[in-house]
């Protein structure tokens, strides 16, 4: 329910728009506090087990996932204003794959932030 009708709310049009940091953990906060209440738990570790074992992501890899999703249905614009930038939406998106490894499209982004997310949750399992 909280990915289903509450994200989509709170990470409304953050796509469209750089984010600073402190932005970024702002909302990563208030996703923490919402499993918080949803578990009925002050543990910010129980929290983040549980949005490992749920395949919950976090809150900065959903934003890179929408941004790059963003910005390849930019780049594919015919409007005329959207072509002046499309060498600058290009270079984003260059960015935000390079930061996932040797991803080329959304899907192997979304792959990859997965893996990343599991390999935590066995390396705590096999502790």
């Amino acid at each position: 329910m909280l990915h289903a009708k509450c994200l989509p709310v709170l990470l409304y049009g953050v796509e469209s728009c750089r984010l600073l940091v402190r932005d970024k953990r702002s909302l990563e906060f208030t996703v923490t506090r919402s499993f918080m209440k949803l578990f009925r738990t002050g543990s910010a570790a129980v929290v983040d087990e549980c949005q490992k074992f749920f395949r919950f992501l976090p809150v900065t890899y959903q934003i890179d996932i929408r941004t790059a999703k963003f910005l390849q249905k930019f780049m594919t614009n015919d409007k005329s204003i959207c072509r002046l930038f499309v060498k600058q939406a290009g270079t984003n998106l260059k960015k935000k794959f390079s930061g996932y490894g040797y991803v080329k499209s959304v899907y192997e982004m979304r792959i990859a932030a997965d893996y990343v997310l599991w390999l935590s949750v066995e390396q705590r399992i096999v502790r």
